[in-house]
């Protein structure tokens, strides 16, 4: 199993532990995927794509006001999860955009991937 996986392993499992059969239906979503420094994940305007979990480096979400001041509303870095959260869960457009500070390092699952694996565990 690749150290990302393994990071998200320990992070679920010390939220609640999966049985092992769980626990690879859950991980076979998550796609490995890096970014340079200083590259936008997601854009106001626009439909979040992924649920990211943050293996390395350090990302921010933030938006612009009605002034045009831009103001940061979190940071997120490892090991956490990261992404335009409302924008997921809702499938709506962003209010905010989601870049990386450093060179950043993901395991990324798609809504659609994980919606699946919610209707499996539901029946």
């Amino acid at each position: 199993m690749a150290e990302e996986h393994n990071k998200l392993k320990q992070l679920v499992n010390s939220i609640r532990p999966l049985p092992e059969e769980d626990w690879e239906a859950f991980s076979s979503a998550w796609v490995l995927y890096s970014a340079k420094r200083k590259e936008p994940l997601t854009v106001a305007g626009e439909k979040e794509q992924y649920l990211y979990f943050v293996a390395d480096g350090v990302q921010r979400v933030y938006y612009f006001d009605d002034e045009g001041r831009e103001a940061t509303l979190v940071f997120t870095y490892a090991p956490s999860f990261g992404g335009v959260l409302d924008s997921f869960m809702l499938q709506q457009p962003a209010r905010y955009y989601y870049e990386t500070l450093t060179p950043s390092v993901f395991l990324r699952a798609t809504f659609n991937e994980l919606q699946q694996l919610m209707r499996k565990a539901c029946h």
